[in-house]
């Protein structure tokens, strides 16, 4: 169903929500629709240490219990847009799809927390408002986000569940100069690694997501280390046999945006849930999953080698460049320049790689090390040669 669903997308996209940052404002709204809709079952499970509302979207009737859910880190959000256009798949009527939503209607019970930590959505953070990062607290759940989430899923007793996030955009497959676009994970439950029944349902659903994106994404999908982490939700939700996968979108070149991963992450849920309702999950072998490499942090954003450091030419060295995000003062994403690293960078790929060798820097200027930049440019002579601001414009807005 994957290239069906790929080829359908622009149709049921969620468009009011065009950036990773929306508003809350936007969310609410949305909300307010999904639970008016015959289709959804919208209630309020609890409430964030700041008091916004943490809401659960249900959808079908079937008896194979499925839940997944968003924004555990608050500035990772490329899962809950897509969440957003599978919600709105779902209430659509009158297309070659309708058969797809009701064999999902019948057979499965899709529970769902989007933008779980509210609180770190809005200021934009990784962490909650309590500045304690929530996939590193499922045992001692000091965060209340974290109790809601443990409590939710005992609850509901998943067969599968899908930890969705974002991923720094700078990892690489193995050592390779390949960005990392998609990872995945079919979390251990133990410290010895083991495949129990619930570890290899996500594998084999990993191994059908693995398919489904290869010929799109060649040399760009890659999987986490599967080292034991007791702390992290991934783990201890595989340890109670809920069939843990974790999905993370990485980088996606200058789409900074990330609407290409968007639409990966809407289409290969909506398959996958299609395999599980339909029980052609079982087929799947877990060959591919296991062969993929893994995250490796060998990407920066621009690489120039032999460079000068400072105006007299004299000294040079390898430049890492790597893109630095804030908000503004009107809340939005703005993009400057960080000096991520000086001298041998032979170790790391650069996603531009450009021979400095006979570069000269702009009288006055100087290379340093951690310094933020918005402008910095390289001559050749009279001729300006490379300018850092060509790179912003590049960005896809």
């Amino acid at each position: 169903m994957y290239p069906k669903l790929s080829e359908y997308y622009e149709a049921f996209k969620e468009s009011r929500i065009k950036k990773r940052r929306f508003s809350e404002s936007l969310w609410n709204e949305l909300i307010q629709e999904w639970s008016e809709h015959p289709k959804f079952e919208v209630s309020k499970i609890g409430q964030t240490f700041e008091g916004r509302s943490i809401n659960q979207i249900r959808f079908g009737i079937g008896p194979i219990h499925i839940c997944a859910w968003s924004q555990m880190h608050g500035d990772e959000a490329t899962a809950t847009k897509a969440l957003a256009d599978i919600f709105r798949f779902l209430t659509l009527k009158d297309d070659s799809f309708d058969s797809f939503r009701e064999i999902l209607h019948q057979n499965i019970s899709f529970f769902v927390i989007p933008r779980l930590n509210a609180d770190g959505a809005t200021r934009w953070t990784r962490e909650t408002a309590l500045g304690i990062d929530m996939n590193r607290d499922s045992q001692t759940q000091y965060s209340p986000e974290a109790k809601i989430l443990s409590d939710w899923a005992d609850e509901i007793q998943p067969t599968f569940a899908f930890n969705l996030h974002d991923q720094n955009r700078l990892y690489s497959v193995g050592v390779s100069p390949h960005q990392t676009h998609i990872a995945l994970l079919a979390t251990t439950g133990d410290a010895n690694g083991t495949w129990t029944p619930s570890r290899i349902r996500a594998g084999k659903i990993a191994n059908r997501m693995y398919k489904n994106i290869v010929g799109e994404l060649p040399n760009q999908i890659a999987k986490w280390s599967d080292e034991y982490n007791p702390r992290a939700f991934g783990d201890t939700f595989q340890s109670r046999g809920y069939g843990l996968l974790l999905l993370e979108s990485g980088g996606a070149g200058w789409d900074l945006e990330k609407h290409s991963l968007r639409k990966i992450n809407t289409c290969l849920l909506l398959d996958a849930l299609y395999s599980i309702a339909t029980d052609s999950w079982k087929t799947e072998s877990l060959e591919l999953y296991q062969q993929l490499q893994t995250n490796e942090r060998c990407i920066v954003d621009i690489k120039l080698k032999n460079a000068p450091l400072q105006s007299d030419h004299t000294v040079r060295a390898d430049i890492a460049i790597n893109l630095k995000e804030q908000i503004d003062e009107n809340g939005e994403i703005a993009y400057s320049w960080i000096i991520e690293d000086l001298g041998d960078m032979s170790i790391y790929h650069g996603l531009t790689e450009i021979d400095a060798t006979t570069f000269e820097l702009v009288k006055d200027q100087k290379i340093e090390k951690e310094k933020i930049y918005k402008q910095l440019q390289f001559h050749e002579g009279e001729n300006i040669v490379f300018q850092l601001s060509d790179y912003t414009a590049k960005i896809q807005p």
